[in-house]
């Protein structure tokens, strides 16, 4: 983490979505794209919307959304005419990576795979701030938290320490905690990214019903007893423990802190963080997971926790391009994309119209299923030739030496374009 006389840098996980509301009275909130199809609420102007993503239709473009009206939280298709801030959305799609058509190389950008932005707090000499920063990065929120919140007790309430706060409680898993100093930060300093996070937070709180707890060596393991029964938690916690050791074995990595696992139905995982519909799982600083194989607990349901695993080590040992977390995290998880997918991707890169894994950086929070079915495809054939070319130990001395990533990327786009 750098750092100078001016101030610290301290990256906040940020809700994903750009933030959209409604422009007109009385907007139907349709089940399809459809301008005929059933309306399934009506919203009103200044009703908050997430965009999952975008369609062409005849009358022109429509957008899934999640949207909060009423107190109630509802899915459905809105125009494009019915929506604000639109031109936020298009260019961070338009800054996504182009599946239709050959698009121009880009050098690689190791960046995170998590949405995130830099929040300036003054007063950067104080050597705990980075230490504070430091733990956070490294998946140690209660640490954070605990010189955060001694901060505030000595120094005062400030807005970008409140903030912090609020992010190291949320990590923390105590979402109410997280409310209250975001809520007290914006009572100071007005911030849209402190608004999104407190959005989602407050969705959260509502719709997450997951309170009982079992602590595992690397894990706390929080469940609804709706969904899953003692019994299953009691054999999902050593399932997890197993999986991090399989992985951080490949890996390299390591956790200080337990992690916090969250397992929900489908529905309120949906509801809960906001995914997209192609998601099963979600990284935050916290793993959740969707209950996908109709709350048996089965392989389908392990592979969902291998591959936030994935990502949650990757997320404490550096900051990696997004094809690198899906590519890898599919890889280790045995969660290998369809037949069809592959054989897409290899068309493509036949066809000289496959993109360039640099292009494969940022989010993919934004992209439609379709494009999200290619990127996955990509990422996956790529790791796989990580592994099948420089082996177990190649990987992990990668992640630790980034300065080699250009290199081995550009040999991996070689070896993808020549698949078979």
């Amino acid at each position: 983490m750098a750092a100078d006389n001016a101030d610290v840098l301290v990256p906040l996980l940020l809700f994903l979505a750009a933030a959209h509301t409604v422009s007109r009275d009385a907007t139907p909130l349709r089940a399809a794209c459809d301008g005929s199809s059933e309306a399934v609420a009506q919203l009103n102007p200044g009703d908050t919307v997430s965009i999952r993503y975008a369609l062409a239709s005849e009358d022109g473009p429509c957008y899934k959304v999640a949207a909060e009206s009423g107190g109630r939280q509802w899915e459905g298709w809105l125009p494009a005419s019915a929506l604000t801030n639109l031109e936020e959305f298009e260019k961070a799609r338009n800054a996504a990576t182009q599946f239709n058509t050959p698009t121009p190389e880009a050098p690689p950008e190791p960046k995170a795979a998590t949405a995130a932005a830099s929040l300036h707090i003054p007063g950067s000499s104080d050597a705990r701030l980075l230490k504070a920063t430091q733990l956070l990065n490294a998946n140690q929120p209660a640490e954070a938290l605990t010189i955060a919140e001694a901060m505030i007790r000595q120094q005062g309430p400030q807005p970008d320490l409140l903030a912090l706060a609020g992010l190291a409680a949320q990590r923390s898993d105590r979402t109410s905690d997280a409310i209250q100093y975001w809520e007290q930060s914006l009572a100071i300093k007005k911030s849209p990214a402190i608004e999104r996070m407190l959005v989602a937070a407050r969705r959260e709180l509502e719709a997450d019903q997951s309170s009982e707890k079992l602590f595992g060596m690397r894990f706390v393991f929080r469940y609804d007893t709706r969904e899953v029964t003692p019994e299953q938690a009691r054999t999902i916690v050593p399932m997890l423990d197993s999986e991090f050791s399989r992985i951080s074995e490949t890996l390299g990595c390591r956790s200080e802190e337990r992690m916090v696992v969250v397992v929900q139905s489908v529905d309120a995982f949906r509801r809960t963080t906001g995914a997209a519909e192609w998601a099963g799982g979600q990284y935050d600083g916290r793993i959740r997971v969707a209950l996908l194989d109709g709350g048996r607990m089965g392989e389908e349901t392990r592979r969902a926790f291998a591959h936030e695993i994935v990502h949650a080590c990757l997320a404490n040992m550096g900051q990696y391009p997004a094809w690198l977390h899906e590519g890898l995290a599919q890889k280790l998880s045995g969660d290998a994309p369809p037949p069809s997918d592959l054989a897409l991707v290899r068309q493509m890169a036949r066809q000289s119209q496959l993109p360039s894994l640099g292009r494969l950086s940022g989010t993919w929070s934004r992209l439609s299923p379709q494009h999200a079915r290619v990127a996955y495809a990509a990422a996956y054939i790529a790791a796989d030739a990580l592994i099948t070319a420089y082996g177990a130990d190649g990987a992990r001395n990668l992640l630790r030496n980034l300065e080699t990533l250009p290199q081995v990327t550009a040999d991996l786009d070689r070896r993808v374009r020549q698949e078979r």
